[in-house]
């Protein structure tokens, strides 16, 4: 039983007293019939003596415990938060952005490479893309930056055969020796996307490999961005441990309504990320607005739509929108109320979508329209006179028509 014995040393060496106390009581638990009455009463005061000993050497909790607790100063003097974009990108994180395909991701990405590369001199991109072909690059505003900043953003994704996560793979060991080569520098790199990008097991992501080197970059100053897609049906399928592994995440939608890209905080369990919307014209950004202005549900989008609809045809009251919503089957297919569509009506009035007033002579009866400028009421007016001055009966009886 050499072996036994040598383990059981082993276990006494590496758990120490603790261990030898628990070891004579369950002795004497055990075999204590067998032992005489001196014997019992000299191991019983052993074991005292033993937890006496533990007693007396063992340190205050905030002693022991005080490698991992921190200070006030500790706390004072911690460095603020740095960003590559304000509330948006932190640095040396790891981040993961995901919408339905086509609904501007790439866009918004590469919007933030323009403002990363002209506002920050130290940091070197990264694209990783292995969706787009050299026509949709050039097409993208990917082709500007490369010429602009050939030596700070470099783009990668020639299909050359073989396993494309393999190559990223490769090339992210790369980046982590450049950063730890130029601590001056803050590499950044974005992945398009991350089923392309990083290891599968069994075609699903491989969570043993996740972030693997990423995590490596992150720790010696570099940052990570994923663009991850929803999928057909437009939910995240994939691995949860995709977003719980990073830092921070963004849900991104597209708002036809108003023409923008809004990126909304999901996870900012470690920055105080917040939500960006962006102003979109021929699918390109042209520049930031407020987020809290134009993000509104796709229900409230489409009351806004059906209400501009009806008011191009001239000024109504607030009972004919009503009987318009309802003809358009309005409030049944998206569950809104007549009173949440009589505040909207007041409330995007306000805003400027159309104009409105209460009418005493009309018995109180609230009025809508859209306001025309200067050009529209000119040439209106006009249109008018020469219906009334130039033509005949006949085409006047159009024209009123």
């Amino acid at each position: 039983m050499k072996s036994l014995q040598k383990a059981k040393t082993r276990i006494q060496q590496l758990k120490g007293l603790p261990y030898l106390v628990i070891e004579a009581k369950a002795f004497l638990e055990k075999f204590g019939e067998f032992l005489s009455e001196d014997e019992k009463n000299e191991i019983t005061q052993e074991i005292q003596e033993a937890q006496n000993i533990k007693l007396t050497s063992k340190k205050p909790l905030q002693e022991r415990f005080k490698s991992h607790f921190y200070t006030y100063e500790e706390i004072k003097n911690a460095p603020a938060t740095r960003w590559l974009v304000q509330d948006l990108i932190p640095s040396s994180s790891i981040g993961v952005m995901i919408g339905d395909s086509g609904v501007g991701k790439t866009t918004v990405v590469l919007h933030i490479c323009t403002t990363i590369l002209t506002t920050k001199a130290n940091v070197y991109i990264y694209m990783i893309d292995g969706d787009m072909n050299q026509t949709k690059i050039k097409e993208s505003e990917a082709y500007p930056l490369l010429r602009k900043f050939p030596k700070r953003f470099i783009y990668a994704g020639k299909q050359t055969g073989g396993d494309f996560s393999e190559f990223v793979q490769e090339l992210l060991t790369e980046i982590v020796e450049e950063q730890m080569k130029h601590p001056d520098r803050e590499y950044f790199v974005i992945q398009d996307s991350l089923m392309l990008t990083v290891p599968k097991k069994r075609g699903f992501v491989d969570t043993q490999k996740l972030y693997f080197y990423e995590k490596i970059l992150r720790s010696v100053g570099g940052s990570t961005l994923f663009i991850h897609h929803l999928n057909k049906d437009g939910n995240f399928a994939d691995s949860q441990q995709i977003i719980n592994y990073a830092d921070y995440s963004f849900s991104i939608t597209r708002n036809k309504f108003n023409s923008t890209i809004l990126l909304h905080p999901q996870k900012a369990s470690r920055y105080a990320i917040e939500g960006k919307a962006f102003l979109t014209e021929d699918r390109k950004i042209v520049k930031e607005v407020e987020y809290e202005a134009v993000n509104i549900e796709p229900r409230e989008s489409k009351f806004v739509s059906y209400v501009l609809e009806a008011l191009e045809d001239g000024e109504m009251n607030q009972s004919e929108i009503i009987s318009h919503l309802e003809k358009m089957r309005f409030f049944s297919e998206y569950k809104v109320g007549q009173k949440k569509a009589t505040k909207w009506l007041t409330v995007w009035g306000d805003k400027g979508k159309w104009s409105y007033e209460r009418r005493p002579d009309q018995k109180n009866a609230i009025y809508f329209w859209i306001e025309q400028n200067k050009s529209e009421k000119v040439e209106n007016l006009q249109n008018l006179k020469n219906c009334k001055t130039t033509l005949s009966d006949s085409v006047k009886g159009v024209c009123d028509e």
